[in-house]
């Protein structure tokens, strides 16, 4: 999985970053491993965004890029390889927002896990999984 993402440059700029993650992952610490996976999304998708079109975005315009970008690839938003679905799930879950003041968030969310804000119990291997295939669906698509 690892070597396709670096095939990507939009992945390689962030080789050593992805690698700790990649360690952390297989050492079985999911904290690490989702805190530096996680965090890497917006970029990732803004150096995509970037290299195809020579400007910047805004995570929604960046968001919109990635859903193209799928259903590009694809055929369609409506194929097999769910690039819709996959749109949502980043909008509404690895890009949710949350409230601060609010009840506790899960480590699903790159908000929640930036600003320290996600509950500690929702740091596990199976979230750190979820993330790591998130990853490998944008090297998939982008």
């Amino acid at each position: 999985m690892f070597d396709r993402w670096i095939g990507k440059p939009h992945f390689e700029s962030r080789r050593l970053i992805l690698q700790s993650a990649i360690r952390s992952f297989r050492a079985g610490d999911p904290v690490a491993s989702i805190k530096t996976a996680l965090t890497e999304i917006e970029g990732i998708l803004s150096e995509a965004y970037h290299a195809r079109t020579g400007q910047r975005a805004k995570l929604k315009g960046l968001l919109a890029f990635a859903r193209r970008e799928a259903e590009q690839k694809t055929g369609a938003k409506d194929s097999l390889f769910l690039p819709a679905a996959f749109s949502e799930y980043l909008d509404r879950y690895v890009f949710a927002n949350f409230d601060p003041a609010g009840p506790p968030a899960s480590a699903g969310s790159r908000h929640a896990v930036g600003h320290g804000a996600a509950m500690p119990e929702t740091y596990t291997m199976t979230r750190a999984l979820q993330v790591l295939l998130t990853l490998d669906q944008l090297a998939f698509f982008t």
